[in-house]
């Protein structure tokens, strides 16, 4: 199946019930579904398919895999997401953030809590940072978020302790609106310091993942919640970051697919600022004021 074909297409209630039957299982990876898509002809075919069929196009290892999809197909959905309280959308839906299809491996269906209409906003900020940051960030946030606000700009971030959490609450104190990715299901909150936040989002603002519900946490998952959280907005915004760490992959992740990253001037010696500043020399945007903002994304 053509990429272009795919997202261009309107999805049967057939091929949503395939889709969320892979989906639901942990072992298939949304980059293997996408791998898979593009070996077959249509969504619809997968429902019917043979077992020697299935090892063929998701691995030999799969069997287990596939007696789960078979039973996904006639699973209730209906019941297990309004137990839940979860709602969600496929990528054909009006409210999907078109610029997520820059991505190879873009998710096939966005799980969600809170206000969807924020989804339709043009305007959206990505803000990360380290976990552990200092105050340096905190004070470049009381400066920079209200002017994204006073913009109508949307701010995304991970939903993590630290700087995301940082850039959500300030957001929200500024009468502004955010956006949480999450690296699990909404069944789970982490970190758990941060219900209160959770709470405060599921309310008026949102949260979404690309994981059912009950799914749990895992380290890789980290890496695949970045390259959303960094594609879903016009622009990259770094605090401060460690030089190994999550959110330098999601730098990478963001100048992979073109979009511009800001980073914080770090100070002389300071481990919080030595990667920021890395990334500065090999292109990255230093922002030294509030307007470098607008004349790269041109508001």
């Amino acid at each position: 199946m053509d990429r272009q074909d795919l997202i261009n297409n309107k999805l049967t209630e057939e091929a949503k019930i395939v889709l969320l039957s892979l989906v639901a299982i942990d072992e298939i990876t949304t980059l293997k579904i996408h791998k898979v898509l593009n070996k077959i002809s249509k969504i619809e075919d997968l429902k019917d398919i043979t077992l020697s069929r299935f090892l063929s196009l998701f691995g030999r290892s799969s069997a287990e895999s596939y007696d789960k999809f078979q039973y996904n197909l006639t699973f209730n959905y209906k019941k297990y997401f309004e137990f839940f309280n979860v709602e969600y959308i496929f990528f054909d839906s009006e409210y999907y953030p078109e610029d997520l299809f820059r991505l190879y491996d873009f998710p096939l269906i966005l799980f969600y809590k809170g206000n969807k209409d924020i989804l339709l906003f043009k305007r959206k900020m990505t803000i990360v940072g380290t976990r552990n940051n200092t105050k340096y960030s905190e004070n470049a946030l009381d400066i920079i978020v209200p002017y994204l606000v006073k913009n109508n700009f949307v701010v995304i971030s991970g939903l993590a302790a630290g700087v995301d959490g940082l850039a959500h609450i300030k957001t929200i104190r500024n009468k502004g609106y955010t956006i949480g990715v999450i690296a699990h299901g909404h069944n789970t909150i982490y970190p758990k310091e941060n219900k209160y936040l959770y709470d405060l989002m599921n309310k008026k603002h949102l949260i979404i993942s690309e994981y059912f519900p009950t799914t749990k946490i895992r380290k890789y998952r980290f890496l695949e919640r970045n390259r959303i959280v960094a594609s879903l907005g016009k622009g990259l915004l770094v605090t401060e970051a460690g030089i190994k760490s999550g959110t330098s992959r999601t730098i990478d992740y963001a100048l992979d697919i073109g979009n511009p990253v800001f980073c914080l001037p770090g100070r002389f010696g300071d481990k919080m600022s030595l990667a920021l500043n890395e990334h500065i020399r090999s292109g990255a945007i230093i922002l030294n004021k509030l307007q470098d903002l607008n004349t790269e994304l041109h508001f």
